[in-house]
């Protein structure tokens, strides 16, 4: 994907303070980088922490790539982060309703063999025991619009820095950062179904996340629950 020299500047200073940052809280243990494509791709990845998209940007900046997050739209109006999301070219995203922009913008980067990366839940697991909780459809929905890959990836250990909750990072004992990059999902059956239903949609995206959760077992250790969490029915 193509960037300005402003934008590649930009890249740079965030990666400049994000990285020793990331590498004085947080061992690292990240498996997984050749399942990358060279292409455009969607990555589907549990969510535990606040902090964890830091850690998950990190990997595929390492990795040679520029990340790109959907990012609710609320937070591009802030003083400070606005205006950095907006250089970066992160993806704004209207909760209250689809937004045709955030598509297009979405499309464009997948196009130019960017790197969006999605968190299916939604939000951090609301799971007891942080298994990943029931996923939305849309991340489906994005890879049929632009028929790019989605590419499962669990993690494991970022909440124990910034429990959920907590607004500053516990610096001491030094945790570590687990991340496991899956291969593609094989989504074949659905991408060649004329006009999928909201069901087919559904199944797809908990083979996503079931997907998800093996990758993250063996990170964590025990098994994961035979139902997933669903916070709609746990009120």
């Amino acid at each position: 994907m193509s960037y300005s020299l402003g934008q590649r500047a930009v890249y740079f200073g965030a990666a400049s303070i994000v990285r020793p940052l990331n590498m004085m809280l947080m061992r690292r243990d990240w498996q997984g980088q050749e399942n990358l494509p060279d292409s455009g791709m969607i990555l589907a990845v549990n969510h535990i922490s606040d902090l964890d998209p830091l850690l998950v940007a990190h990997m595929i900046y390492s990795s040679g790539r520029i990340p790109h997050f959907l990012a609710k739209k609320e937070l591009f109006d802030a003083a400070v982060i606005g205006p950095a999301l907006t250089r970066l070219k992160q993806i704004p995203v209207d909760r209250a309703g689809r937004s045709v922009d955030s598509l297009k913008m979405a499309e464009k980067v997948l196009s130019d063999h960017g790197v969006i990366i999605v968190y299916p839940e939604g939000t951090t697991t609301k799971d007891p025991d942080m298994w990943p909780q029931v996923g939305r459809v849309g991340m489906i929905r994005l890879a049929l619009s632009t028929q790019a890959p989605v590419i499962p990836v669990g993690q494991w250990g970022v909440h124990e820095t910034l429990p959920k909750g907590d607004k500053f990072p516990q610096v001491f004992p030094r945790r570590t950062s687990s991340i496991r990059i899956g291969t593609e999902s094989d989504l074949e059956w659905l991408r060649a179904m004329e006009h999928p239903s909201l069901k087919d949609l559904s199944v797809a995206t908990e083979q996503v996340m079931s997907e998800i959760t093996e990758l993250m077992a063996p990170l964590r250790g025990g098994t994961p629950p035979e139902t997933r969490f669903n916070p709609a029915k746990n009120r």
